[in-house]
């Protein structure tokens, strides 16, 4: 599997070096096998399938992974922390309930929803002793977040407290995702 996930990075990213490539191929290969296993609840039989568990699309490791490396992406090329993004946006907007209102502010409120159930999800998870459910909450959080991703270009939102705002939803997810997939032993690579 590293092999396989090697290939591709070296094929996305020659420029990086062979140390920094391997590490990424790792930590894809990682989270691929991890998510692959612990997305099936505990009775279900597994035939287990490098190409599909290698996949950067549909119910994944590398697709969820994916997500937190666009997240990051929209930081970096706005010249932000995004670690450090948002830990004080709630008194910068001011007016963040006008943004949950009107056309379009339903995904936004799922997406919020969404984001705010991690530690929910976790401990039902534990309680349940069944991992699954907190890997079918990592994939709907990305999935949503892959839809703001397409759905709000938020580097190029005139409106600034809008793209705060969406800044800020976009750091929460963030940091939900990641939150969540260490807990599953999964590591987001900086680049895929």
């Amino acid at each position: 599997m590293i092999e396989s996930a090697a290939t591709e990075v070296s094929s996305r990213h020659p420029e990086l070096p062979e140390a920094e490539r391997r590490d990424i191929a790792e930590k894809i290969a990682i989270g691929a096998l991890r998510y692959f296993m612990l997305k099936y609840t505990k009775p279900s039989v597994i035939a287990f399938d490098f190409k599909d568990a290698l996949s950067f699309e549909g119910e994944t490791g590398p697709y969820a992974q994916y997500a937190v490396v666009r997240a990051t992406n929209i930081f970096r090329k706005g010249g932000m922390d995004a670690e450090t993004f948002g830990k004080n946006v709630a008194a910068e907007i001011s007016d963040s309930a006008n943004f949950l209102t009107g056309k379009g502010s339903n995904d936004l409120w799922e997406l919020w929803l969404a984001a705010s159930k991690t530690a929910y999800v976790i401990d039902q998870c534990i309680a349940a002793t069944e991992p699954a459910y907190l890997a079918k909450h990592v994939f709907q959080l990305a999935q949503m977040f892959n839809t703001f991703y397409h759905r709000y270009p938020i580097l190029i939102e005139p409106d600034g407290s809008r793209k705060k705002f969406l800044l800020a939803t976009a750091a929460v997810v963030r940091r939900e995702l990641i939150r969540a997939l260490a807990v599953m032993g999964i590591e987001a690579p900086a680049v895929m």
